[in-house]
């Protein structure tokens, strides 16, 4: 595949291409599927974009797309996820089904790139729980980075046991 494949694979328009060393943009990544206008990460090296759309387009149904956004308009906090792109990790959706009995990767790419932690967790769960029952027995989901999906499971299942840890300790009832 040329480079300009590559970049037409990825919804980067001949104009788009024109913008990739102009500093005024940055490089927003988003599932093509239902979200196109709600990017999930932006950052301001075109490399590190590109590389991160090249790994999460190996799983996610649909494809993740790239274009450029005047930085002046741009919504998100740029390169947050810099770091973790550049050392070569991606970020893995996962689900804990409780009624499949199971963690598993979901192929899709998450909104909120953070990765879940008990303490992200808790903050929603509290907001949540002042207006309706919290349930961890239905699904869960919560992003990962890990260089592999399988890393990412195993991320995921530490987290879990924590979480499990946890139940008995929170004023928060956990089902």
């Amino acid at each position: 595949m040329t480079t300009r494949e590559l970049y037409h694979s990825v919804g980067l328009t001949t104009s788009d291409i024109t913008k990739i060393d102009d500093p005024t943009f940055v490089w927003v990544i988003a599932a093509f599927a239902n979200r196109a206008d709600e990017p999930a990460a932006a950052f301001s090296d075109f490399g590190s974009a590109l590389n991160l759309v090249k790994r999460v387009n190996a799983f996610v149904e649909g494809g993740v797309g790239l274009r450029p956004v005047l930085k002046s308009t741009n919504k998100l906090k740029t390169d947050r996820y810099k770091r973790l792109v550049d050392v070569g990790l991606t970020p893995y959706m996962v689900s804990f089904n409780n009624n499949r009995n199971g963690i598993e990767l979901i192929d899709d790419l998450s909104g909120n790139l953070d990765e879940l932690s008990v303490d992200m967790l808790m903050r929603n769960l509290n907001r949540i729980g002042e207006t309706m029952p919290v349930d961890l027995s239905d699904n869960l989901y919560g992003t990962f980075w890990a260089p592999n999906g399988h890393l990412a499971i195993k991320k995921a299942k530490v987290f879990k046991a924590v979480l499990d840890s946890l139940k008995d300790k929170r004023p928060v009832e956990f089902v």
